[in-house]
């Protein structure tokens, strides 16, 4: 999973200490997914018995599934559901549920993990910004943080501050070995895109043609911020310009663009050299975010509440 560093506006825990929560989280959701994988392996095959559990949980599994501690510390990065999503109905009691496959436990953890990840984005140990509800249903939010490995940093449409104004930009992964600049195109599966230079692209779609404002507008604009950071950091690192069209087609017509146009023939071939990059962080990707989380616009107020006491020291352990 992707670590969700920097979302538009709001305070991000990332932005205080870079070098901590990136291996705190990986760790966390280790500890975590050894725990339900256990308990789920357990409640299908009742007669194996965890092994080598490491000490510091010796006490708690005592009177207590495994499952039931895992979920409820993922919970407890999080507020309460109620409070953090008033708006969500309370899900159907267990002894309602047919057993679940290994992959939807899975995917429930990840779902976990994902609030998490959201309440991370949003809320430092002292301040916290106001979460737009469309976030929880993101659904290109939610891929990236979810299907891209923990050696990316994600921004995603962060606000940076540059010459006394705000700019709004569009989508940046931050890999060990290069910035990746994104902007989604989205269309319907029967939408052609022609690629051009021009102000505008064309979209050919249920035998009409509409314009659509070109991406290559967004691309260039997050090229140039992201190159003036780096020289004024005295910093050199790779910027890689994509346009990802994972529902549609791009009929390319760009001559000597120095882009990748990545449309629905090429996503899942994209999405997997991206989930196999070999690279563990480094220093140099290290150096290269702080640098741009230092040009980052934030709104946030300063709030700790009763009930973030125990949430707090848990981030603290």
């Amino acid at each position: 999973m992707a670590h969700l560093i920097k979302l538009e506006d709001y305070i991000s825990r990332y932005q205080f200490d870079l070098h901590r929560y990136p291996s705190q989280f990986s760790r966390m959701k280790k500890e975590r997914w050894y725990y339900v994988k256990s308990e789920w392996e357990q409640a299908r095959h009742p007669s194996l018995q965890v092994e080598d559990e490491p000490e510091e949980e010796e006490a708690e599994s005592k009177g207590e599934g495994i499952f039931s501690q895992a979920l409820q510390r993922l919970k407890g990065w999080r507020r309460s559901a109620v409070e953090e999503d008033p708006w969500e109905e309370a899900p159907p009691s267990n002894d309602e549920l047919p057993p679940k496959s290994l992959e939807q436990v899975k995917q429930e953890f990840l779902d976990e993990l994902y609030k998490s990840q959201l309440r991370w984005a949003s809320s430092s140990l002292l301040e916290e910004s106001t979460l737009h509800p469309r976030y929880k249903a993101d659904k290109w939010l939610r891929f990236f943080c979810q299907h891209i490995p923990d050696n990316y940093f994600l921004l995603y449409k962060p606000v940076l501050f540059m010459k006394k104004a705000p700019i709004e930009l569009d989508i940046m992964l931050i890999s060990p070995t290069e910035i990746i600049c994104l902007t989604m195109l989205e269309g319907s599966e029967l939408s052609v895109f022609e690629a051009s230079s021009d102000r505008f692209w064309i979209e050919y779609v249920d035998k009409t043609r509409k314009k659509r404002v070109s991406p290559l507008i967004s691309l260039g604009r997050m090229s140039r911020v992201l190159t003036t950071i780096l020289e004024e950091a005295g910093l050199s690192y790779p910027i890689r310009k994509v346009v990802l069209s994972p529902s549609s087609m791009i009929d390319h017509k760009l001559q000597g663009a120095k882009l990748d146009l990545i449309d629905r023939r090429g996503f899942d071939a994209w999405h997997q050299r991206l989930r196999k990059h070999p690279s563990p962080l480094k220093h140099q990707q290290m150096k290269v975010t702080a640098a741009i989380l230092s040009y980052c616009h934030t709104v946030s107020s300063e709030t700790v509440q009763e009930d973030d006491e125990q949430f707090i020291d848990e981030q603290l352990k």
